[in-house]
Parts: C-alpha cells; sequence; structure tokens
C-alpha cells in the first residue's frame, strides 16, 4: 500500500553517501532496477553490495529481494497520486488537488509502513498504565491534545499537559506506573526529548510517534510509531500531510486498543457521552 519510492525520496538527504548513491540510482529508473541483481546495482550506484544491503534496512525493508518486489507492485499501478508543493497564483481547483492528493499519498504510505507489532505493545502498554502523559510542540500538541482526550473517553486518567515543567513535575510526583506519550515529527525537538528523558529517570515507559527513519526520540523510546515521510517542500504542505498522518495513526491504534477492549471501553464511552450530554442540557 505504502510508496517506496515516497520513501526514499523522502530519506535520501539524510541517508550516508554510498546509501544515498543507492537512493539516486532507484530513482533514476526504478524499472530497471527491478530485473537487476544486487551486484548490479551495486555496480551502477557506484557502491557496494553492502551498501545497497544497508539501503534496504534503511528503508525499513527486509533485504533486496523485497526492495525489487515493492518496486514491482508500485510500476504496475494503473495510478500514481504523488506529494506536490503549492505554486504562486495557483487557482482553487489546482490547490485542492494537490491537497488531496498528497493527503491520499501520505495516508497511504503511513498505513504501509505501520508496524501491527508495535501497536499491539503499545496497547498493552496503554491499558496497563495508571496515567498516560502526552506532549508534543507545535502542531504536534494538538496530537498530544487527541490522545488525551480519547483516552479518557476509554477511562484512563490521560492529560495533555503543555507546560514542560508541570508536566516534568507530574513525572516526579505522580504514579510510577504511568505511560508518556511523546510526538515530534522530526524525533529531534528539544523539549520533547529532555522529557523523555525526565520521564524514563522516574521510572516511565515512553510510547513515541515519529516521522519514519533514524532520530532520537525513537531510540528513547520503548514503542515507536511512526508515520510516512513526505519530501520537503518550499511551503511545507508536507507539513500539512504529516500532522494528519499522526491523527491516522492515533486513530488507528485507539481503535485498536477499543476493539480489543471492547465491553470496558462501550461502558466508558456511554458514560462519557452521558455527561457531555448532560453539560450541553443544562
Amino acid at each position: 500500500m505504502g510508496s517506496v519510492i515516497n520513501r526514499i525520496q523522502g530519506m535520501l538527504e539524510e541517508l550516508p553517501k554510498s546509501e544515498a548513491k543507492v537512493g539516486r540510482a532507484i530513482l533514476d529508473d526504478p524499472s530497471k532496477i527491478v530485473k537487476m541483481s544486487i551486484h548490479e546495482l551495486a555496480e551502477c550506484s557506484g557502491a557496494s553490495g553492502a551498501a545497497v544491503i544497508r539501503f534496504c534496512h534503511s528503508m525499513g525493508l527486509e533485504g533486496f529481494p523485497e526492495l525489487k518486489m515493492k518496486l514491482s507492485v508500485e510500476l504496475v499501478k494503473p495510478e500514481k497520486t504523488g506529494y506536490y508543493d503549492i505554486e504562486p497564483n495557483e487557482d482553487f481547483e489546482e490547490i485542492t488537488r494537490k491537497l488531496v492528493s498528497n493527503t491520499v499519498q501520505t495516508l497511504n504510505d503511513t498505513v504501509g509502513q505501520l508496524d501491527k507489532e508495535k501497536v499491539w505493545l503499545a496497547c498493552d502498554m496503554l491499558q496497563q498504565a495508571d496515567t498516560i502523559y502526552a506532549y508534543g510542540v507545535g502542531a504536534s500538541w494538538l496530537i498530544a491534545e487527541d490522545i488525551a482526550q480519547k483516552w479518557m473517553r476509554a477511562g484512563k486518567h490521560a492529560v495533555a499537559i503543555a507546560d514542560p515543567h508541570i508536566l516534568a513535575m507530574a513525572f516526579a510526583a505522580g504514579s510510577k506506573n504511568a505511560l508518556f506519550f511523546a510526538i515530534s515529527n522530526s524525533g529531534e525537538t528539544s523539549a520533547v526529548l529532555q522529557l523523555a528523558d525526565e520521564a524514563q529517570n522516574n521510572g516511565l515507559q515512553l510510547i513515541s510517534l515519529t516521522r519514519f527513519g533514524q532520530n532520537k526520540l525513537k531510540q528513547k523510546a520503548d514503542v515507536a510509531l511512526e508515520t510516512s515521510r513526505a519530501p520537503e517542500t518550499e511551503l511545507r504542505s508536507a507539513a500539512t500531510s504529516s500532522r494528519q498522518a499522526q491523527f491516522l495513526v492515533i486513530d488507528i491504534l485507539f481503535y485498536f486498543y477499543a476493539s480489543h477492549h471492547y465491553e470496558d471501553m462501550i461502558e466508558q464511552i456511554r458514560a462519557s457521552r452521558a455527561a457531555t450530554n448532560r453539560f450541553r442540557e443544562s
């Protein structure tokens, strides 16, 4: 479902030089790669066979055969959406078309690389935690609020705290059977990284939500969930896509959680709905 070509485009500038050579060779002519051996790709790209293997692992693939298989499937699709940036003086229809295409591609790419085992582990951690803290900066703060609202409806003590100093105090003073859900698209946001350290120093478990690829937050996490990563664009329309991808991952996690705790969830949702209805009627 996800596009491996888009994944390569999104990560190309962050790869080591030898792996970037492999990525560029693939992007230059993907159809030619599916007919090559690993040694032919290494020669074509000016890299080594070992660099090709490392490249495949950096793309989240088991090896070269899986790369060829995914490229083959992608190349026979009759219609390919993609990522587009906004240009000067575009009309309404063109902007709309581009943003819809970006959204569709982002959601497909995110679902295509989402690890089911990690979703299982995250659900188990969320079920066992007495308290769930959520935090993000900028657009990621919206995701933190969504997490808190969803798991509050599930009957959990779930809070999103905007002040990092207060959140750090909560880690120290609150239940040790707690969980910190840290959100940062880049995985390099300094405030989020500091809070991740504080959480783990106080014995809290850590779930991270970042874009695909290596980053500091992912390395700290007990469970690392990832979204797809769009190629960088001048007007940051890719940032809009990343936010939608983050919401999708949280939605999938929540409904997976709800499905496997169905009876408890039904009662909690009915109770929360009744409470909000009473508030509206008063």
